[in-house]
């Protein structure tokens, strides 16, 4: 029964995800974004990893979508790409949808049935902390300096273009 529900998560979650890159609104996908990232964080309650799924629902799921979504309103619409309506789209759906079907149908073959009982403390605060900030302290620092110039490069991306000194439309 839990193989039934790791395939249903995982399966919503790799569903979630592919809808999340088809859609032209920035708003819409960043909604199915958060359902992919719920479905990622039940097949970690069900790891009995608690504290990772509660903290994946609360910064990606709750503070990074409502950050992206405040950027995303606060930039406004952007123009609308126009993609080409040939058979590319669908060729690429379809491909991907077959590659994924057959390396499910693969890891459902390949796999022993049922899940290994979890390592003591596995997911517990105490664990992810240390392996955080001890094992992986330099990691987590250089993402944090990734994530301060990427913010850096969306306000400078965000400001406005000011209009040339003495042409129509001066603004002091």
């Amino acid at each position: 029964m839990e193989a039934l529900f790791f395939y249903l998560f995982g399966g919503l979650a790799v569903i979630t995800a592919l809808v999340t890159i088809t859609r032209r609104d920035a708003v819409t996908s960043a909604f199915w974004l958060i359902t992919c990232f719920l479905n990622v964080a039940a097949i970690f309650a069900m790891l009995s990893a608690h504290f990772i799924a509660v903290m994946q629902i609360l910064i990606y799921a709750g503070a990074i979508m409502v950050f992206f979504l405040f950027v995303t309103m606060f930039l406004g619409e952007p123009e609308k790409v126009r993609l080409h309506r040939g058979r590319v789209i669908p060729l690429i759906v379809t491909v991907t949808l077959l590659v994924l079907g057959l390396l499910l149908g693969h890891i459902m073959d390949s796999q022993p049935r049922g899940f290994a009982p979890a390592a003591d403390g596995y997911g517990s605060i105490a664990m992810v902390s240390e392996k955080l900030l001890v094992d992986y302290i330099f990691l987590f620092e250089v993402t944090g300096l990734l994530l301060l110039v990427a913010v850096i490069g969306a306000v400078y991306i965000a400001r406005k273009p000011k209009l040339a000194a003495g042409g129509e439309g001066h603004h002091v």
